[in-house]
């Protein structure tokens, strides 16, 4: 005779309570309730399971699903694909399975789909977790709104792959909805809200500042704008004309008529031509770049 429920299913696969019960020598009222209570707990557990003829079974336990650490590219329309290293081929993930991932987030994936080469088709994956944000500070104009009244107002991203709004939290000076503002990500879309919340960092200028969408680009890569005081002071320290040491070595073309061929909204003018007459007649052409 078994003394436990496991090893009597261990070895009989199936059983129905009453026959349990006399393998098990628990058909007295007491002892037959008592078993009842053990099976119920263990169903709870999940360690046991009722088939539908009301037998017993031990619930066979799932392996643990492998999981793999890539990076998320999202696609404008929802959906995405996981890059993993080492591996040439992408994982796509539908946008039902993107779990709130931003494009560039490190992601844990569980993958739902091997690829078939027959029939073309890529391997899917589902995001089970997001282990690292990609996008920590974002740029753009404000967006005065009362819609949620415990923040000034929204920022949409000017990156087409992220669709959510960037709320953000009323700071200590008034706004004008002109600002362009750097704001740091607090909250990220979640199952709770499918928008950002953020803190505001720096006004970078507002609309109608000169040369105001250079400067957004540039903050929004973190590209420092301004120049250290030490350099300044360093840039201030060099003449206005070269020394003779400094033409030492050098071809000395201040005397040609030199003229840039940079566009007009060019940022640095650095490429440059002279063009001219030879006395036997042919024209010389200077590149300077």
């Amino acid at each position: 005779m078994k003394t436990s429920i496991k090893e009597y299913l261990q070895e009989h696969d199936k059983a129905q309570i009453n026959d349990l019960a006399a393998a098990l020598g628990k058909e007295g009222s007491k002892d037959f309730r008592d078993l009842v209570k053990t099976i119920s707990l263990m169903e709870r557990r999940h360690e046991l399971k009722f088939e539908d003829d009301g037998s017993l079974r031990l619930a066979q336990k799932k392996a643990p699903a492998i999981t793999l650490k890539g990076i998320f590219h999202a696609h404008k329309n929802g959906f995405g694909f996981v890059s993993l290293e080492g591996e040439e081929e992408d994982l796509f993930v539908g946008r039902n399975d993107v779990n709130h991932a931003i494009d560039g987030d490190t992601v844990e994936i569980v993958i739902t789909k091997v690829a078939d080469r027959n029939k073309g088709t890529a391997a899917e994956a589902k995001i089970i977790d997001v282990l690292e944000h990609s996008i920590k500070t974002v740029v753009g104009q404000i967006v005065l709104d009362e819609e949620k009244p415990k923040y000034a107002g929204y920022i949409r991203s000017k990156n087409q792959k992220i669709s959510q709004l960037i709320y953000v939290k009323k700071p200590a000076i008034q706004l004008e909805g002109t600002e362009i503002l750097k704001v740091e990500i607090d909250q990220y879309p979640s199952r709770k809200h499918n928008y950002f919340v953020a803190t505001v960092r720096d006004v970078v200028g507002h609309v109608t500042d000169p040369g105001i969408d250079v400067l957004e680009v540039l903050e929004s890569m973190d590209i420092v704008s301004e120049f250290p005081e030490e350099v300044l002071k360093e840039a201030e320290n060099v003449p206005d004309a070269p020394s003779a040491k400094d033409l030492e070595g050098r071809l000395d073309l201040r005397e040609e008529i030199t003229f840039t061929i940079d566009g007009a909204d060019a940022k640095d003018l650095d490429d440059a031509v002279h063009i001219k007459l030879l006395k036997n007649g042919n024209f010389e052409l200077g590149v300077h770049i």
